[in-house]
């Protein structure tokens, strides 16, 4: 993923409702649920082939626990959005909201919603 250069130039001035930031970052987090369930398969694949020692079955289980997570921390935001559906909140600062995020991917969604590109990173491995 890209990294966010300080003031970046796509929240800038950028002013969102609080119903539409919860409504993408809802997105953002049912994304990356998928993305963590899809990676539990791989790995549940994988595991055929060769037996897991107890400590990566344990990072296996923080996995798990982090999808879970992920998609609760979703729906809370997702009934969230809907009990501020009905007010009429002053817009959000896009730019003072992502302040500190380091994902430009972030960002972008947050500043122009689902329809931001999303730049495919597909057998890119960035390793910690």
């Amino acid at each position: 993923m890209d990294v966010v250069h300080p003031l970046s130039n796509s929240a800038a001035g950028t002013k969102r409702s609080a119903q539409d930031v919860m409504d993408h970052l809802v997105t953002l987090l049912e994304e990356t649920c998928q993305d963590f369930m899809g990676v539990q398969r791989v790995v549940g694949e994988s595991m055929s082939a060769a037996p897991l020692s107890d400590a990566d079955v344990q990072a296996l289980q923080k996995l798990d626990s982090a999808t879970q997570t992920v998609e609760a921390v979703a729906t809370v935001l997702k009934n969230l959005a809907l009990c501020y559906a009905q007010r009429n909140e002053l817009p959000l600062d896009v730019a003072a909201l992502s302040q500190s995020v380091k994902l430009s991917h972030v960002v972008d969604v947050l500043s122009h919603g689902t329809q931001a590109s999303q730049t495919s990173h597909a057998g890119e491995v960035d390793l910690f």
